[in-house]
């Protein structure tokens, strides 16, 4: 028997004590099991208690989770953007991390003057977005919990059609939105993905090469996000991996249109970045290949690693003195057949050489008559 998915369902579920399991839910792969019951550091504080609405007010139906580090002149576009939904059954918890700004004080004074149900904590040491998102899961009270960053923005449908997707799906663990991602003067770069379905009953195959869930677009069941559902341990592409183990026990729901504004800066995945991706993400990607290796196909083992290996790629052809250490990545894309035109085009229009003669007919061309 086989469930959408691709994996293999037993009739009867036993966890691995051999004891039965209700639920699929209650089930994950070794690789998730492990993380979802990992408690990180203590979830939550005696202010936690303290910041938190009073025991007899109903729940929310959404949560929404800002984590926030030096955010205090970031964080009216984030705010504003959930002011603005046209779904209003939610709380807001703010994480400051630590900030050394007064980026607790500006979120306290926002949410107020928006009129919206909240929780502001601070850490007591900086610890990272996903501490920091993990406290505010610890906190959520909502059947949903969304994340979103202080840099990004919602459109104002953005909870109401996923809430509605995930309402009329009891099988969808993750549901996600189209996005744009946009320079810091709001130039548009790209669309956060291309071509998908509505619903992906094999999504989590395909996260393994193409992350096209962005954190400030996910949303999932508070349920089962467990008790510090991101891994610490991950300095890069821990949004992923959490996604991957959400997937791989349901389908994932996509809402078509544009609901996500996503910033980014120039130069934000330089050398230290592709570091952190073949120190984190690559041996995290290769764990969970592992974990699935009875139903994961080749093809797709081998465009994930292929995938990292032209990232990294990429983003060191720029960085001086890296060179060949890029064209070594990107080869190796190309022989695992991750765009492998895409791949050569790069090592050669990246080459010295290459990029000397243009910037000198650039130069020609530019130069007054």
């Amino acid at each position: 028997m086989r469930r959408s998915g691709g994996r293999r369902v037993r009739d009867a579920w036993h966890d691995a004590a051999g004891q039965p399991i209700a639920s699929i839910r209650d089930w994950r792969h070794p690789c998730v099991h492990d993380r979802l019951t990992m408690n990180h550091a203590p979830t939550t504080t005696a202010a936690d208690h303290a910041a938190a609405p009073a025991s007899g007010a109903p729940a929310p139906k959404v949560s929404v989770v800002i984590p926030a580090y030096r955010a205090a002149d970031l964080l009216g576009i984030a705010i504003g953007s959930v002011a603005r939904q046209t779904f209003r059954d939610l709380e807001v918890i703010v994480v400051d991390d630590a900030s050394p700004d007064d980026t607790e004080e500006v979120a306290r004074r926002l949410l107020a003057e928006h009129a919206l149900a909240h929780t502001v904590v601070r850490q007591a040491v900086n610890s990272g977005p996903s501490a920091a998102r993990n406290r505010g899961v610890a906190l959520a009270r909502g059947e949903y919990v969304a994340f979103l960053d202080a840099d990004d923005e919602w459109l104002p449908e953005k909870l109401a059609r996923q809430v509605a997707l995930m309402d009329a799906d009891p099988a969808m663990t993750l549901c996600g939105c189209q996005a744009d991602w946009v320079d810091i003067n709001g130039n548009l770069i790209r669309p956060l993905y291309e071509h998908l379905p509505d619903r992906l009953d094999d999504g989590w195959k395909l996260l393994f090469w193409n992350c096209y869930v962005a954190t400030p677009c996910a949303m999932a069941r508070r349920l089962d996000l467990g008790i510090a559902p991101f891994d610490t341990k991950l300095r890069v592409g821990e949004d992923r991996d959490l996604w991957i183990r959400l997937a791989s026990n349901g389908c994932v729901g996509l809402v078509p249109e544009k609901q996500v504004v996503i910033r980014t800066s120039p130069g934000s995945f330089m050398a230290r970045n592709a570091t952190l991706v073949l120190e984190d993400t690559l041996p995290m990607i290769r764990r969970h290949i592992v974990a699935f290796s009875d139903t994961l196909p080749l093809r797709t083992r081998m465009r994930a690693i292929g995938m990292l290996h032209s990232q990294i790629g990429k983003s060191l052809d720029n960085v001086p003195g890296h060179y060949l250490t890029s064209v070594s990545h990107l080869a190796r894309a190309f022989v695992l057949g991750y765009r492998p035109f895409d791949s050569l085009r790069h090592i050669v229009l990246t080459a010295p050489l290459v990029r000397s003669v243009k910037e000198r007919v650039k130069a020609w061309l530019l130069k007054p008559a």
